[in-house]
């Protein structure tokens, strides 16, 4: 799953280009904060109330994930694609059988953002940078790594996004479909377990997933999947303690066969 990329300038269209996460009250916001700082070494730039305290996590001077507040948030993370056209593309994903969460949104002079529900039931978004241009870096430790998109029906998600990334499907075999940009490999569209909700998971690469097991439930989370081996990798799935949200992280230092 992993390359060679780390800082980036500049993402294609069609790439995962943001992750962030709406919580309800401002205690959730901090207690929130604090237990990703504690897992991933993250500084922040806390926002005041002008921007609904959203904040932005870096890595090495890097923004890597966004927390903000609002009423009703429920902690449910929301993948976000870059695109140079949003009108075109939210319009595209709409005649696909999309259905309108938040609606084209100019965010001052940082973008233009829109969330939807995808045909199958997971929340996705999209996003045409102003100043703002997300990722500054990843596939390194503490930095976003692989995106799995699950559902009931992932031969025809894969095709919708697909259609609207622009992006090339691959199959290597029958129960594996990859998005790749040209050479690279960028997400997996994944059939769901039973009772899974569809959406797209953010996975976020670890030093250690010892230190994971260790440090998640020290501070109130729970571990649900210990290690779980996956193409160039292993990953660990554990639920944060403010939320409930279900995070995945993946072991770094390895490389797809």
């Amino acid at each position: 799953m992993l390359n060679d990329m780390t800082t980036i300038t500049n993402h294609d269209n069609g790439m995962p280009i943001w992750v962030d996460v709406n919580v309800e009250t401002l205690e959730q916001h901090h207690d929130l904060r604090a237990f990703l700082s504690a897992l991933y070494g993250w500084t922040w730039d806390v926002g005041g109330p002008e921007t609904g305290y959203y904040s932005i996590a870096s890595h090495n001077g890097q923004p890597v994930f966004g927390v903000g507040q609002g009423e009703g948030a429920n902690g449910e993370a929301i993948t976000y694609f870059k695109t140079s056209s949003i009108d075109e593309t939210f319009d595209q994903a709409i005649e696909l059988g999309s259905s309108i969460v938040v609606p084209v949104t100019q965010v001052m002079d940082i973008g233009t953002m829109a969330i939807l529900t995808d045909p199958f039931g997971a929340r996705l978004g999209l996003w045409q940078p102003g100043t703002f241009g997300g990722f500054g870096v990843a596939y390194e430790a503490n930095a976003p790594g692989w995106f799995d998109h699950v559902s009931s029906d992932p031969a025809e998600a894969s095709e919708f996004y697909a259609s609207i990334t622009g992006h090339t499907l691959f199959s290597p075999d029958l129960d594996m479909r990859i998005l790749q940009n040209g050479e690279q490999w960028f997400a997996s569209i994944s059939h769901s377990q039973t009772g899974a909700e569809p959406q797209w998971n953010s996975i976020f690469v670890v030093d250690s997933l010892t230190r994971i097991h260790e440090t998640a439930p020290r501070l109130g989370g729970a571990i649900l999947i210990e290690e779980m081996p996956v193409p160039g990798s292993a990953i660990c799935v554990f639920s944060e303690p403010v939320n409930g949200t279900l995070m995945t992280v993946m072991r770094a230092g390895e490389q797809p066969s």
